[in-house]
């Protein structure tokens, strides 16, 4: 009738179902041609030539039997047979195959555990008698769940082939053997073999690489309680199908042995008195049974008086040789004394096909009821749980290979995002402490968050502290002017002017492609990387230094446009901040430098910083603190310079020539020369707000500036209606305000030229002024200081004496009377 085929005879017991392209991967080296042999053969049962094969027998053992009996006649068995023979060999190759070259597959006990069990002292030793017979019944284990549900759904198919074996009445009656009971065991078998179908094509599908939008490989966790899922669905259906006949009272027809009845009864009434009347009787009786039922053959035993049936058997029906053995009932019924016997044989064709009929609707209905049962118990648990574990491990996957890539908040679905459930938060919190750990650790902590992500046990599972790495890359150190005092002005207020100033340079360096690294209360550290093979021109390390030297310049334009932004701070803090630095405007100084530093984690297992450790990173920091001795905003060493395309240099000029150490050797100090008071608030929109006016108010007469602040305080107090105790409230300021929104284009090199404000910034300083400074420069690293002299003069009465370099060089020189010393090598020895 059917077999009892498995639904996956590739999978194991205890692991989750595997692509097979991982489980080729997982052979490793082969030590052996047997362990070639094996990854061979593992190959060719999933091949796609092997997987249809196997997809067709399938198809043949779920459906053939019953088509044979519906559509084709009793000759056709042998054929059918053949077939038959040919599904067994290949179900029972398939499981011998599997044995050899599939781990666990065929589990054996364990007999070195089993060993252990078995003793006294472990037995003494027990927790508890249900925990010892855990322990034995897993020693003893042997076979996976699915090698025995192969194995007995391939020898159910011995049940099949009997019957193409024509016999005698006497055969026919020994293989009835059909009950409910075996067909429902059958046919949840039979939906065991077609779900077989749908694993195999999806094993081999995994292994195909997935288009793009595809669904992603389903993950460990998923397949594990698919699987499990899987085995108790087939158990609970098997046992149901199973169970249900057994509970069940046949309704039984007895109208063949009521008809036989009266025949014999004649029979036996004819043997004991010959009459006409009983003769006449029991022929009646006989042509009754034929005509009333498909009786296609009677015979009696234990009669001596010779006579034999004399009934014909009506036209058209088929003789006991023709029938198959499935069709045949053959009843047999007996006086008291179980002497004389009768023995009818009845067609039972039509009961057959319409059985074969039913089973396949059986089948059908099975393998539907397997498939959603197991797409109801675990479309919830999907949906609930595995869905959103798989989406954490890819999330925490993406974050270990580019800590500082994309916004991974941006990975939550908009409709499950306020649904409540905790797997939901969890995602949420993932990506928040991605974020957090990518603002927190930033660029020169990638290699730090990637390395323990993808550690996932063993002793180094948090391995902060290992060895760094060497990079080159440009430094950028800035640092705000006269922040000490700011800060005693401002209070706690001094926070938001950190992080306004912050987010206007961070804002710019990122779209230069540099990264934040440090922020020391008024400093900030940048960071460029160059790779040192990509020196020899400006377009081989993608304008590294131009995009620095950049940021810095437009960083400085847009603190001066959006003074309002940063000095948005409450009356007190304006009224103390302009008392004690009358017209104070925002201000920084920055060193750039190029050069190697160890880029790794700092501190302990307790707390630590990623950062960098050279001299260079020390070497941009002594150059903001040297850009105050010569009076510019940004001071560049000659390392950086020579990164500089022909554009860019075009703005600078050479300050100095220095020697830090003895065994250094002498570096040029450069700059970009910036004029940030031509001003550029007049290029945005001003606000007309209360504080701004209270701002201008305060920076036009600083002689009143207390008065001024409690003027503002009760214009905004009758604006608004509110008491003196919510005007206290409000001069603190708990947000940045309204954050600018910087845009910087990317058209390196000629941006230098093509900016209009880095044009406008640096129009001060003429070409005539520049060659007068060139000219002043080289005769002073010459010793011609004579000629420097002169001409460092006529720069400063061209800029109206505020050129921080032309004071400087002048007053060295003037300590030395205007003569270069006999020891002067062009470089001043710090």
């Amino acid at each position: 009738m059917g077999t009892l085929k498995s639904i996956g005879s590739t999978q194991t017991e205890d692991e989750p179902r595997k692509p097979v392209h991982e489980e080729d991967n997982e052979s490793g080296p082969l030590p052996s041609s047997c362990q070639y042999t094996k990854v061979r053969i593992d190959r060719l049962i999933d091949s796609n030539a092997a997987i249809t094969f196997m997809s067709l027998v399938t198809v043949y053992a779920l459906y053939g039997d019953d088509v044979r009996i519906l559509a084709f006649e009793p000759s056709s068995d042998g054929a059918f047979l053949a077939m038959s023979t040919i599904a067994f060999m290949s179900f029972l190759l398939e499981i011998s195959l599997l044995c050899w070259c599939r781990d666990n597959y065929l589990q054996k006990p364990d007999l070195e555990a089993l060993k252990e069990i078995c003793t006294v002292r472990h037995w003494n030793r027990r927790e508890s008698a249900v925990a010892y017979m855990k322990k034995l019944g897993k020693a003893l284990h042997m076979g996976s769940f699915y090698f025995w549900l192969d194995l007995i759904s391939t020898f159910s198919m011995v049940i099949e082939m009997p019957w193409i074996l024509q016999g005698g009445m006497e055969s026919a009656v020994d293989s009835i053997d059909s009950t409910m009971t075996g067909k429902a065991s059958m046919a949840g078998a039979r939906a065991a073999n077609k779900l077989k179908i749908l694993r195999m094509q999806g094993a081999k599908s995994a292994g195909v690489a997935p288009a793009v939008g595809a669904i992603p490989a389903e993950s460990h966790v998923g397949a594990e309680m698919s699987d499990r899922t899987t085995k108790k669905v087939i158990v609970g259906i098997l046992i149901m199908l199973m169970g249900i006949p057994l509970l069940q009272v046949d309704e039984v027809d007895y109208r063949n042995e009521f008809s036989m009845n009266m025949v014999l009864e004649n029979r036996i009434q004819l043997s004991d008195g010959i009459s006409a009347g009983e003769l006449e009787r029991w022929q009646f009786s006989e042509s009754l049974l034929l005509e009333s039922t498909d009786c296609i053959g009677i015979t009696y035993r234990g009669f001596d008086d010779g006579l034999r049936t004399n009934a014909t058997i009506p036209e058209g029906r088929q003789s006991v040789g023709s029938l198959r053995r499935q069709a045949i009932d053959v009843i047999t019924i007996s006086d008291v004394d179980y002497v004389r016997l009768m023995t009818s044989v009845f067609d039972a064709s039509e009961r057959v096909r319409e059985e074969a009929f039913l089973g396949m609707l059986l089948t059908s209905f099975v393998i539907v009821l397997l498939g959603l049962g197991m797409i109801s118990f675990t479309k919830d648990v999907r949906n609930l749980v595995i869905v959103p574990i798989e989406k954490m491990v890819q999330l925490v996957k993406e974050i270990s290979e580019n800590p500082l890539g994309n916004d991974f908040s941006l990975k939550i679905d908009d409709k499950n995002k306020d649904d409540g459930m905790e797997t939901t938060l969890l995602i949420r919190t993932i990506s928040k402490i991605a974020g957090l750990m990518r603002v927190g650790f930033g660029e020169a902590g990638a290699d730090i968050i990637g390395k323990n992500l993808n550690i996932t046990e063993g002793p180094d599972a948090m391995n902060f502290l290992g060895n760094g790495r060497k990079i080159h890359s440009i430094f950028g150190f800035c640092d705000v002017r006269q922040f000490t005092d700011t800060t005693e002005c401002l209070q706690e207020e001094v926070m938001l002017f950190v992080n306004r100033i912050a987010h206007i340079l961070h804002s710019i360096v990122v779209q230069c492609d540099g990264a934040a690294n440090k922020n020391i209360g008024d400093a900030f550290l940048l960071t460029w990387k160059v790779n040192k093979r990509q020196l020899t021109g400006c377009e081989e390390h993608n304008y590294s230094g131009d995009k620095a030297l950049y940021s810095f310049v437009k960083t400085m334009i847009e603190m001066s446009r959006h003074e309002d932004f940063l000095c948005n701070f409450s009356p007190r803090a304006l009224s103390e901040l302009y008392e004690r630095m009358p017209g104070y405007k925002c201000r920084i100084g920055c060193g750039l430098h190029f050069g190697w530093a160890i880029e790794g984690a700092i501190g302990s297992s307790m707390k630590i910083d990623a950062s960098y450790i050279s001299p260079h990173v020390n070497m941009s920091e002594t150059l903001e603190g040297a850009s105050k001795q010569y009076g510019v905003p940004i001071l560049m060493s000659e390392p950086f310079y020579n990164l500089l395309s022909e554009e860019a240099t075009a703005g600078c000029r050479k300050l100095d020539v220095v020697k830090k150490s003895m065994s250094g050797k002498a570096v040029g100090l450069y700059t970009y020369d910036v004029d940030l008071s031509v001003g550029f608030a007049d290029t945005i929109t001003e606000k007309n707000t209360t504080k701004e006016k209270t701002r201008n108010n305060i920076r036009k007469s600083t002689f009143s500036l207390v008065a001024a602040a409690t003027a503002t305080a009760n214009v905004i107090n009758k604006e608004s209606g509110d008491s003196s105790e919510s005007i206290s409230k409000s001069e603190k300021t708990d947000g940045l305000g309204d954050l600018p929104t910087i845009k910087i284009s990317n058209n390196f090199p000629h941006i230098w030229k093509s900016d209009a404000d880095i044009v406008r910034v640096r129009a001060h300083f003429s070409d005539y002024q520049r060659a007068l400074w060139t000219t002043g420069m080289q005769a002073f690293v010459d010793g011609n200081w004579d000629v420097a002299k002169a001409n460092f003069e006529a720069v400063l009465k061209q800029t109206e004496g505020t050129d921080g370099p032309s004071l400087l060089h002048l007053e060295r020189m003037k300590g030395h009377n205007y003569s270069a010393p006999d020891s002067w090598q062009g470089y001043w020895e710090s």
